[in-house]
Order: C-alpha cells, then structure tokens, then sequence
C-alpha cells in the first residue's frame, strides 16, 4: 500500500490516471464554493515542502512499473502547485 500514490482510477478524459498526492487535506490557496474536498482549512499563499521528494519518488518508481495507467497525474487533497517539490518528483516516469 502506498501512501503518496494511488490508482489507477478511471477517468472519462484521461483514460486510467495513476494519482500521487502531494498535498495534504485541505492546503491551498483557494477556497473554492464547487471543491470536492469542501472548505479550505489551511488558506497558505507560500510553496512548502510537505513531504520529501524522495518518498514520493521512491513510491512513483516502483507504481510506473506496472504500466498499467495511461497518465499519470499530481493532484492534492489541496493544491498541487504549493509542493515545493514538485519540479523533482515531475522528472519520474
């Protein structure tokens, strides 16, 4: 079981996304009325490394073997782009 990764889940647009995770819930720099996730507990203007990259990497290494997802996809139980690490673990696959 992975903690960063998950999937593959089906998508009407992408086909079969392999997720990872790289935000926990409920960071990000919106408080969006239509978000899945619902209020934003933790309103943050400033990237940060909320994991290392090293873990999460170390987990899409060993899930894009299987191959058997059409694209992978970072996501966040917030929002992705405040992961200050995200330039690092996007070289992987």
């Amino acid at each position: 079981m992975f903690k960063y990764v998950f999937g593959p889940v089906p998508s009407r647009r992408l086909g079969r996304s392999l997720g990872v995770n790289v935000v926990p819930l409920k960071y990000c720099n919106f408080n969006c009325i239509y978000c899945q996730l619902g209020r934003t507990k933790y309103l943050v203007n400033d990237q940060s490394m909320f994991y290392e990259p090293e873990e999460i990497i170390r987990e899409m290494e060993i899930a894009v073997k299987s191959r058997d997802y059409d694209y992978l996809t970072f996501i966040g139980d917030g929002e992705p782009t405040l992961y200050a690490g995200l330039g690092k673990a996007n070289k992987v696959g």
